[in-house]
This record gives structure tokens, sequence and C-alpha cells, in this order.
């Protein structure tokens, strides 16, 4: 579709931009070009009535090319809406300058009948290119040309029309172009400019919906999150899912002795390690609040239980900051067996387990009352 728009209107957006901007904007001025070239085309048979008033001997010869070329063009136009953008655009772009051919047609027949005034036929095919046919710039520079030319070489060639009829029409038509430009111009810039807000607006909106569901410092799922979350669970609980509650072990001492700057700090490098090691998984690791974590696995066989906590619990031991002291957690975790009444009875019982945790030593991981230290 590159071809179908001016440079300077395509330097703004990026391939994946142009795309979007194709189906959603193109696609719609080709549904209204496609009315209103119908619409065009059915009104044009009104002209039938001048000719057969005009010119009566060649009436039954021109009626029956501009009903079998309108007919022709209408149904071509029909099916447009199956096509490519590039594809509708080449067939309504026929249908005007097939059409234009057939005024220019009648044209010269009119002017060796001695009435030039048939010639400004052209003339409206050009207002109606820069005004209700919806296209890029380019492609109506190209479709007003052909018209132009085809203008030119079939009076010129073809007629007894006067030079200076010609003259002045040519004039008529290159006045009738360059403002029909500058029109569709102006439209483009107006179309591309709003499509480039829209989707600005489109991403702040996105941004900011995402953002209502992070955790602002560490970008974890925050409570909200959490509640959609566990929204996900009210009919059903699947089986062989992985609670775990995990807490920050002495934060209240780290907090206290190194300042809140370095507790957030902590807090963030906590969570960037237990959602990069839980990758390999299909997990939610969230912000529960405060130093908790709340971490839902599902498709966890038993027999993994013991070293996924091991793991989480080795993976916090093994942090190493310049500006942090050595950091543990402890975690409480509950597998689903298919018989609880909640996902919140879950969360319960896994938070139960991590305060057993907490009493035993902290710096470890505890299932099902079953523990599994470090």
């Amino acid at each position: 579709m590159t071809w179908l728009n001016l440079p300077s209107l395509n330097h703004s957006l990026s391939k994946a931009q142009q795309y979007q901007f194709d189906n959603e904007v193109r696609k719609q001025q080709i549904k209204t070009s496609q009315l209103f070239t119908i619409i065009t085309l059915l009104l044009s048979l009104m002209f039938l009535v001048s000719d057969a008033h005009f010119l009566k001997e060649h009436f039954s010869h021109i009626a029956s090319i501009r009903i079998s070329v309108v007919g022709t063009l209408v149904v071509a136009a029909l099916f447009i809406q199956r096509m490519s953008v590039t594809q509708a655009y080449v067939v309504l772009s026929t249908a005007v300058i097939a059409y234009n051919t057939v005024v220019v047609y009648v044209g010269i027949l009119a002017a060796n009948n001695g009435l030039d005034t048939y010639q400004q036929g052209t003339v409206l095919m050009i207002i109606y290119c820069c005004t209700l046919f919806q296209a890029p710039v380019a492609l109506t520079a190209f479709i007003t040309t052909m018209c132009w030319v085809s203008y030119i070489i079939g009076i010129t060639q073809f007629s007894t029309a006067s030079a200076s009829v010609i003259f002045n029409n040519t004039i008529v038509f290159f006045i009738a172009s360059c403002l029909g430009l500058l029109s569709v111009a102006h439209r483009e810039r107006y179309l591309l400019g709003y499509f480039i807000s829209s989707q600005r607006l489109k991403e702040q909106e996105l941004k900011t919906k995402e953002q209502a569901l992070k955790d602002a410092l560490t970008q974890l799922p925050n409570r909200l999150s959490i509640m959609k979350r566990l929204e996900s669970y009210e009919l059903t609980i699947p089986n062989q899912t992985l609670v775990m509650m995990a807490d920050v072990d002495n934060f209240k001492k780290l907090n206290d002795q190194y300042g809140h700057k370095h507790g957030d700090m902590a807090l963030k490098l906590i969570a960037e390690t237990l959602k990069e090691t839980l990758k390999p998984y299909n997990s939610f690791v969230s912000r529960y609040g405060g130093e908790e974590f709340l971490i839902i696995l599902e498709n966890i066989d038993s027999k993994e239980t013991q070293a996924i906590g091991n793991v989480l619990v080795s993976a916090i031991n093994s942090l190493n900051h310049p500006e942090l002291p050595d950091m543990s957690i402890s975690i409480g975790g509950y597998l689903t067996q298919g018989t609880e009444s909640s996902i919140n009875e879950c969360i319960e019982r896994a938070d139960q387990t991590l305060l057993k945790a907490k009493s035993e030593g902290k710096n470890r991981f505890l299932l099902n009352r079953r523990e599994y230290a470090k």
C-alpha cells in the first residue's frame, strides 16, 4: 500500500502502524468510496435524458455503452469488500477511469455535433475523484491525470472542437485538479494526524490499565490483579495447583538498620528473583502486601514441590548485593487436592503453613505441614 501514499505522509508510521492504518482507515475509505462510486455511476445514467435530446442520431449507441459500462462497473464494485486494500483501490480506480473514457467518447460525439458543453463531463469526474472518492493523494493524482490525458487525446485526435475550447477546458481541468489535490492532501494529513493521536491514546490507556494491575515498586501483579486472578478460580480450582505464601525474613530489622530505600531495593530484588526462578513454570507471582508474596503454580506434580520450594529459598539465599545484607525467605505452600471449597481456603492454608515455617526457624519451605528445610 505504500505506493498509494505520499512519502511525507508515511514517514511517521512504522510498518505495523501502516498496516493498521490501511486496515482501519483505508478500509473504511474504501467502503465509503464503494458506496459513492456505485451511486455516482447509477446517477450518471440520468445523462441519457440529455443524450436523447441533443444526440438523437447516436442515442441508441450511447445508451448501450453507458448502460453496459455502468452495469459492469457496479457489479465489479459490489465485490471489493472481499479484496485487499490495494486490489479494492485498483478496481475502484479502474471504474472511474473507465467511465471517464465513456464521458470522453460521448464528448467527442457531441463536439462533432457542435455541442462543446459535453466536454465538461471530465471536470465532474475530477471533482468526484477529489471529494467523494476517498483515495490517497498519489492515487487521486494518478486518476485525475489519466482522466485529463484521455480527454486531451480523445478531443484533439477524434473531434472537431476548436483549439480555444480545448485550451479553455484544459485550464479548467488543471485548476480543478490542483484545488482538488490540495483538498485531498489536507484530508490525508488530518486522517494521519487523527490516527496517530488515537493510537497514542490507546497505548496510553493500555499502559494505564496495565499499571493499575501492577505494584508500583516491584512491577508484580498487585492486590487488584490478584483479585482478578482469584476470580478465575470461582467455578473450579484446578487439581495439583501449588499455592505459596512467601515472606521476607527479618524485613523490619532490615528496614530499621538500612532504611526504607534499601528495604525497597531488597523487595525489588527478591521479586525479580522469584519471577525469574519460576519462569519455567506456569506461574503467577504477585505482591500480596508489605513483604509478602503470593505465588500460584498450576499443574505441579506433588514430587516437584520439594524441589520448587528449595530452589526458591536457595535463590534468595544466593542473592549478593553490595548495599544489602544476606537475605532469606520463608515459604508456606499448599497443593490442591480437588476438595477445596474456594481458592481463598487454599491461600489461608498456605498462610498458616507460612506461620509454622516462621515459628520453626525461618529460611525454609513447608508444604501441607510437611517440612522441606533448606
